[in-house]
């Protein structure tokens, strides 16, 4: 599957997990050392501060699924 980004790119994955760590590893300028659990957290708290959106971290699953219907990311065509 692959997703745009809502600032501009795109990332691809098989899986919400691999999604996870497509986007930690696109991320690593702010992040680079983070585990993928630490990175979801992160990433997390600032939808929160960007616009109010509360993203679960509870698995990776959930996460896109926020990321999704925050805007944050979208299905690419």
């Amino acid at each position: 599957m692959t997703y745009e980004l809502l600032g501009g790119g795109q990332v691809t994955a098989p899986s919400a997990w691999g999604l996870v760590l497509a986007l930690r590893d696109d991320s690593q300028k702010w992040a680079p050392t983070v585990g993928p659990e630490d990175f979801m957290e992160e990433y997390a708290r600032r939808c929160q501060m960007q616009n109010g959106t509360m993203v679960r971290t509870d698995n990776a699953l959930n996460f896109i699924d926020d990321l999704v219907a925050g805007g944050f990311l979208t299905l690419a065509p």
